[in-house]
Order: C-alpha cells, then structure tokens, then sequence
C-alpha cells in the first residue's frame, strides 16, 4: 500500500477539482470508491450522531449564527434548514462545489478554512463534518486559529473528525489528544465528546469483495447505532471518529 500523503500542492487541486467530476453526492465527500450502500450508511449514522446531539441544544441553534466549513454541495446546509429551521452559510475550496450549494438554495462562498472571508465573532455555531482530516498539518493550525477567530465568546465548533491513523493519501490523521491541543491553543475547551464510527464488522471480516461489503455493512447497522449509543459523551478507544464540541 502507498502510504505516502498528499502534499499540499496535490491537495489543493484534489478539492479543487472534486465536485467537478459528476457523480454521486454522498461519494464525492465520503468514500468515492464505495458503492452507494456503503455511503448511505455512512451518511445515516453521521445524521444520527449530529441529530442526537443537537437535539439537546435545539433552543440555542434556533437562534444560530451558522458557518459550515468544506460544506460541498450542500448537505449539511439541508440539514439545518430541514431540521431546526437554521439557514447557515458555507465556505467550500471548490467553486463547483459553491455553486451547487447557490443553485440549491443556500448561501455560499469560496474559500479555504485557513482564510474564513467574515469578520471577527461572525458566528456563534461552526461545524466541521469530515473536513478538518483531510487538511494537511500545515494547514490544521492556522483553520483552528480561523475558526476560533470567527466563532463568538460562547460559540461552538461541531466537529465530526478521525481520530486515527487513517492511511488515506487524502486523510492526515490526529488523535483526540491532538484535536484538544489544537482548540486549546486557541483559547477553545472541549465541552463534548462521543465516540462514532467504529466499523466492527468491516474490521473483523476477513478478505475484500463486494460480498464481504454488503454483509459487513448489514451488520454494522445494528453495531454502529448501539456502539454511539454506549459510547455518548464519553470517549472510546475503538472509535475511529468522534464527535467533539470546542466552546470558545
């Protein structure tokens, strides 16, 4: 397997160029190379995970202030208009990316999280779905230091991030450690953590093959939803993501 990472030149045109290639929504910003089925599912329990906990903060988030960083085309912007009623904005690399979001409805602009184009305090609720793991390390402190910037005193940062050595070319692993030093620098404590994705049976099952994915996923189903509940807020070291709530 090549291990080697994606330099920075590499990674910006990657993004880039993402949403200009057609395809599937879902397999664009979760796993390109995996059938629809496997998308859906990552989709649902990321859904799951999200809801749970916003559910818990439904007075504050009617009333939010909403950024959406590397929102794609959208779908976390549908999210929060589907379900509290939050018209958010994104900042995307990809123009294409940006313009679906415009044709969709929402408010969008171009940029990278390393240079959020608002002002100081813009937002009280920034969320991070899958997005900050795919920056190179070069990059992770200086978006920390822009999202702590535009968040207000009080804000939150929603995060969705790995928090293991994923040997993607495109994926620049932290641990959870890591992710708190990172916000700690700047000023932002973790007020929340679950453990997400834990992906047993697709670990355990041995081989590769179409087969061997379908009857993976149809039993991670089950697995993944009582593993986030177990593990809510709580960490778990068989966790391959974690949601995470920085407060600034």
């Amino acid at each position: 397997m090549d291990m080697r990472k994606m330099n920075d030149r590499e990674y910006a045109a990657y993004w880039r160029g993402v949403h200009g290639r057609g395809g599937n929504d879902l397999a664009l910003v979760c796993f390109p190379d995996k059938p629809p089925y496997y998308n859906r599912f990552f989709d649902r329990i990321q859904r799951y995970a999200l809801r749970r906990y916003l559910r818990r903060e439904a007075g504050s988030i009617a009333a939010a202030r909403l950024l959406d960083v590397g929102c794609g085309r959208g779908r976390w912007l549908r999210f929060f208009r589907e379900e509290f009623g939050v018209e958010g904005i994104g900042i995307d690399f990809s123009r294409d990316a940006v313009l679906a979001c415009v044709r969709g409805g929402h408010q969008a602009v171009a940029g990278s999280v390393g240079d959020i184009p608002f002002r100081d305090g813009a937002f009280s609720l920034l969320t991070s779905i899958t997005v900050l793991l795919h920056l190179p390390m070069s990059l992770k402190e200086r978006a920390v230091a822009e999202i702590s910037r535009v968040l207000s005193s009080g804000g939150r940062a929603v995060l969705l991030e790995g928090t293991w050595d994923d040997p993607a070319p495109h994926v620049y692993g932290v641990r959870l450690e890591g992710w708190k030093r990172l916000f700690s620098d700047r000023g932002m404590r973790l007020v929340h953590v679950s453990g997400h994705y834990f992906n047993f049976a697709r670990r355990s099952l041995p081989g590769s093959s179409p087969l061997r994915d379908r009857v993976a996923i149809f039993l991670d189903y089950p697995l993944e939803f009582v593993s986030m509940r177990l593990a809510e807020g709580r960490s778990s070291a068989s966790a391959l993501q974690h949601l995470m709530v920085f407060e600034k």
